[in-house]
């Protein structure tokens, strides 16, 4: 039987492989919000990926932060390896939620970037978390470095609930969770959400924990592991992008109901769809009640007209999303692979 740390890589790999199962399933088949202020319903498909991303980055730089204060406290070399592995695993979670999340803004909020509070926020904890790397590596004398880029971490945390609490300070794009109840109210959107968040967080603290472990074992499984993840997400964008490669998705702007048919339809470039034999909407339920009237479902989605049926077309940023995320955990099972056997980072 294998070392307490070779364990804790094995059930890496486990929860890995679980975690990207179930991104794959929430991708294909999670709930998403009925009506949006702006751009495609389905792209909101996105918060199963990027919010626990998000989340995970935070809980990286908190475990920076109580790593720094315990090698402060006690002195054992084993924290220092904690604080620069959890900082560096975040910043690198954070660089590529930050990516997910433009993706995701070009569609619901119109541009990419906006600098919209939390935004701003994760450029600051960025910039704050990479001084912490320059300090340690600018010193010459090893303690002298680890301590002084300990205390520098504890500071830099400031900038963590910073960017979190930004939307719920100061406002901005970023939905509150006021915002978002009503959607997390629909049937089966917690269930997946929560678990993603579990499964995602585990992913995250167990990475950091093996890139500051020595002469780990199990690359083989570590390689594996992340060939798996990679694989899976990669698979699965790409049969998200297959119906933008096939045809020509249109937008939705305007939708006629009668007795809960779609009689019409009112596409991209004011283009118009009438069908002679009344269509069934492909979301349940088909329009829903919103200042005082009855607003058609299928607007805003992207859809694929054809022989009178009518196919969703789900928002091709998941689709880059997915993928993000399958290069995330994948690439970093495979670096762990790689390194396994030699000294810590």
């Amino acid at each position: 039987m294998g070392s307490m740390r070779d364990m804790m890589a094995y059930l890496l790999v486990l929860l890995a492989v679980i975690d990207i199962a179930v991104s794959v399933y929430a991708v294909f088949y999670a709930p998403f919000p009925l009506i949006v202020p702006l751009g495609s319903p389905t792209a909101y498909i996105n918060i199963y990926i990027h919010v626990p991303m998000a989340w995970s980055s935070y809980l990286l730089f908190t475990g920076a932060l109580i790593s720094a204060i315990l090698f402060l406290w006690k002195g054992d070399r084993k924290f220092d390896r904690l604080v620069y592995s959890f900082a560096f695993t975040g910043i690198i979670y954070a660089v590529i939620t930050t990516a997910s999340g433009s993706v995701w803004a070009a569609e619901s909020w119109g541009t990419p970037w906006n600098w919209d509070p939390r935004e701003t926020g994760i450029v600051m904890l960025l910039l704050a978390y990479i001084v912490y790397f320059a300090i340690r590596s600018s010193i010459s004398d090893p303690d002298v470095a680890s301590r002084l880029s300990a205390v520098y971490a504890i500071a830099a945390y400031a900038t963590v609930p910073l960017s979190f609490l930004a939307p719920s300070l100061v406002g901005g794009l970023h939905p509150t969770p006021r915002a978002t109840g009503a959607f997390f109210s629909q049937p089966g959107v917690l269930p997946v959400f929560v678990t993603k968040i579990v499964l995602a967080s585990l992913v995250a603290l167990l990475l950091a924990y093996v890139f500051s472990q020595e002469g780990l074992q199990g690359r083989r499984v570590l390689a594996v592991g992340g060939a798996i993840v990679l694989i899976a997400g990669i698979v699965s964008g790409l049969i998200l992008i297959y119906p933008y490669l096939v045809g020509s998705p249109e937008r939705v702007y305007n939708a006629t109901l009668s007795d809960g048919l779609i009689t019409k339809l009112v596409l991209s470039g004011n283009r118009t769809i009438v069908f002679s034999n009344p269509v069934e909407s492909p979301i349940t339920p088909p329009y829903v009640q919103r200042d005082g009237e009855l607003f058609p479902t299928i607007t805003g989605h992207l859809v694929l007209v054809d022989n009178n049926s009518i196919n969703i077309v789900v928002h091709w940023s998941v689709a880059a999303n997915i993928i993000l995320y399958a290069v995330l955990i994948g690439g970093l099972l495979l670096w762990a692979a790689r390194r396994s056997s030699r000294k810590t980072i």
